[in-house]
């Protein structure tokens, strides 16, 4: 008994912290030289590698309940490569911590928060994470439909919830007593938040069919419901339209100046960061900590960091700034920073350059649609809208691609894009119902002429969406991921030869940097050919050692799809869209979820193949032969659609572009739209991208109708049939 009561004093009451005059100086979190581990760190274990060691950082606890205090409010921003995501767990309290008092919650233990709802005292209810992974609907609460076309489709499953039914927390089949109606009994909370986020009308709707955007809205929703004191954003704008983002944008704002709840959002580093974020936090390496502090003095140091992403001679600088030149050369010969993660950090500075590129008419039509209008009872998601053809006013999608045209479908969350691209790929069921045509031939039979089968269809289409990344089989390799693209379905039989495996082999090679793990590290053996009899006849071949492909590509064959990281998963799901050849290529946000680096070694090969390219400067292609290239980018008998929220996403080839409009009920919402970029305008330039995505009004004084002269003349009569509007 004498043991016990001396042990009893150990437990502290901290009564410091409960004191009003010291409310406002409480951290909310406070990390003081604390290193993390996955599991508790031995000798022997060589596979746990410290994360952020020696970390410290300070979150305060400022109540907004005065003007003075709002001001002192600090908005966090952490911008890094993936072990953001790490950092967000760690501060939810995830990970082992050494020592273990060096992180603490000192706020949770307040009379304040006792009083407010005595379960926030646990860490994981006082501190949310959301995140979104990049799987398409099937993020959201694992919610997701049975197949790819269950979302297009009237039936419904029992285990489909809704919209409201998710926000409440009526997914259970066997609720408990009392939790029929939801775990969620704040009905005026509930209304403020569906009005803040937008979602009033997608109350109903399953949450297996909302788009990319909406499931993003929803997950952000169910959050904020929770009321936590803390919420933990991982890219919550990923997959945002620029209206949505600035919407979202607004309403995290309103809720950080309350500190209802308190926000630490996580962003890429080419992403751009919210004016109102006050201090920011930049992640190198190595679960390193490059920099953190107020948002100017890091502002400031990474514009000093430009001179080295640039390769630029700055002059003569002042001390300081000669200091921080300094640190950052000795942090890329440490690695703990590369230059692809510079170029993207320091990627607002760089200038984009314009140069003449000509819209090419194209060929013959791959895809033609006469008057298309998808509904599903009472709401129409596709076609409302008229457009005149041959000066005539008709109702529903009139369009046509043309091999060797490449377009960009623009467009709200929610405008139908997805569906529009799901009537292309015979995915959605009203495909055969609507009129269209895909090379000249239609879904059903039509005299004469057979209908097109979705077997030739799937040959001929090359296909990348969250939608298909969330139903793809993570049992395959790398390899056979990408040879699913000359099968029938996921994991039937693929028909090879060695072209084609030497193909897929070249993009392996291509995207080692990107794919293989051991790449940087890895030292492939060469053969010597010093030992080769000599030639009785002169002729051009070098006798230098040379790499076998199958031991530069055997890693493809080692890793499996599920062991890749999203970002990766999401660039073999893009490579398989391509490796076939297919006639159309359909890349729905395929970029999404990549970095900087990694998003312009794909436009490099979907342009340029393997030859070198101007737009990705931090990006080293090979350098064959030019007879070795069997990749040289899209050809002219290619078609290429693609939707994108994002400007520098999409492809400087990208020369049309079509903009669906807004929901019905939206605010200031877009028309329809669809034309050509003028010659010198792409769309990553920011004024051209602002225009395309303006308001009916604000569009008009942007943009000019298109005409050409002697359209006669011309071998394609897509001017004058439709009516056309450059940017």
């Amino acid at each position: 008994m004498l043991l016990r009561t001396k042990l009893r004093p150990r437990v502290l009451r901290l009564t410091a912290y409960r004191l009003t005059r010291f409310k406002s100086e409480i951290p909310f979190i406070r990390i003081q030289d604390g290193t993390f581990y996955k599991q508790y760190p031995t000798a022997e274990d060589r596979s746990n590698p410290p994360l952020f060691p020696n970390l410290n950082f300070t979150l305060p606890a400022i109540q907004a309940s005065s003007s003075a205090n709002a001001e002192n409010l600090q908005h966090w921003a952490i911008i890094g490569p993936s072990d953001r995501t790490e950092l967000l767990q760690i501060l939810r309290g995830e990970h082992v911590c050494i020592p273990p008092n060096a992180r603490s919650y000192p706020y949770l233990l307040t009379d304040e928060i006792a009083e407010k709802d005595p379960r926030l005292r646990v860490v994981e209810n006082a501190v949310q994470y959301v995140g979104f992974s990049g799987e398409g609907s099937g993020a959201i609460g694992g919610v997701r439909g049975a197949y790819l076309s269950a979302r297009y489709e009237s039936y419904r499953e029992e285990t489909d919830w809704t919209v409201l039914q998710y926000l409440r927390g009526q997914t259970s089949l066997n609720p408990m007593e009392g939790e029929e109606e939801g775990t969620l009994h704040d009905e005026n909370f509930l209304q403020q938040t569906v009005s803040s986020l937008e979602l009033g009308n997608l109350l109903t709707l399953p949450v297996s069919s909302l788009s990319n955007g909406q499931t993003r809205r929803a997950r952000i929703a169910k959050a904020i419901l929770s009321k936590p004191e803390l919420l933990l954003l991982d890219e919550p704008f990923m997959g945002l339209d620029p209206v949505a983002v600035s919407k979202i944008s607004k309403l995290l704002h309103e809720l950080a100046k309350k500190n209802a709840p308190r926000l630490v959002l996580a962003l890429r580093p080419q992403d751009k960061v919210p004016d109102w974020i006050t201090h920011i936090m930049v992640l190198g390496n190595s679960h390193k900590v490059l920099l953190q502090g107020p948002r100017p003095a890091i502002e400031d140091t990474l514009n000093v960091w430009s001179y080295v992403a640039n390769k630029s001679k700055p002059g003569s600088l002042p001390e300081q700034q000669t200091q921080i030149l300094n640190k950052c050369k000795a942090d890329l010969k440490a690695g703990v920073l590369d230059t692809e993660l510079l170029g993207d950090l320091v990627a607002h500075t760089n200038a984009i350059k314009s140069s003449e590129i000509q819209a090419p008419l194209g060929g013959e039509p791959v895809i033609d649609m006469e008057g298309v209008h998808v509904q599903y009872g009472d709401k129409v998601v596709l076609g409302n809208w008229q457009q005149k053809v041959n000066e005539e006013i008709k109702d529903g999608l009139h369009w046509r691609v043309r091999r060797g045209q490449r377009w960009a479908i623009l467009g709200p969350n929610g405008s139908g894009k997805t569906t529009l691209l799901s009537m292309i790929t015979s995915d959605h069921p009203q495909t055969y119902a609507q009129p269209i045509k895909l090379f000249g031939r239609s879904r059903l039979p039509e005299a004469g002429k057979p209908g097109i089968s979705i077997f030739e269809l799937q040959s001929r289409i090359g296909h990348s969406s969250p939608e298909i990344h969330a139903f793809f089989p993570r049992q395959l390799s790398i390899r056979e991921a990408l040879e699913t693209a000359f099968a029938e379905t996921f994991l039937s039989k693929p028909k090879l030869n060695i072209e084609r495996d030497l193909d897929i082999s070249a993009v392996l090679h291509f995207f080692k940097p990107q794919l293989d793990p051991n790449y940087i590290t890895s030292k492939v053996p060469k053969i010597s050919t010093a030992r080769l009899p000599p030639l009785t006849k002169q002729t051009q071949v070098t006798l230098d050692p040379y790499a076998l492909m199958d031991h530069v590509v055997g890693y493809a064959d080692e890793i499996l799809f599920s062991e890749l990281t999203t970002a990766q998963q999401r660039i073999v799901l893009f490579l398989r869209a391509l490796v076939a050849r297919p006639d159309i290529v359909i890349l729905d946000e395929a970029f999404s979820g990549l970095s900087a680096a990694q998003r312009n070694r794909c436009l490099q090969f979907l342009e340029n193949g393997e030859r070198p390219y101007r737009r990705a400067p931090n990006v080293s292609p090979r350098s064959p032969e030019k007879s070795q290239f069997r990749w040289t980018g899209l050809t002219e008998d290619q078609a290429l659609i693609m939707t994108s929220h994002v400007a520098e996403e999409i492809p400087d080839s990208v020369r049309y572009y079509m903009r669906l409009p807004s929901p019905a009920g939206t605010i200031d919402g877009l028309d329809f739209r669809f034309g050509i970029l003028q010659s010198r305008t792409t769309l990553r330039q920011p004024q051209t991208w602002e225009a395309a995505w303006s308001p009916p009004e604000a569009f008009t004084k942007h943009a000019r109708r298109t005409w050409r002269r002697k359209q006669h003349t011309l071998p394609v009569q897509d001017m004058t049939e439709f009516e056309w509007w450059s940017i």
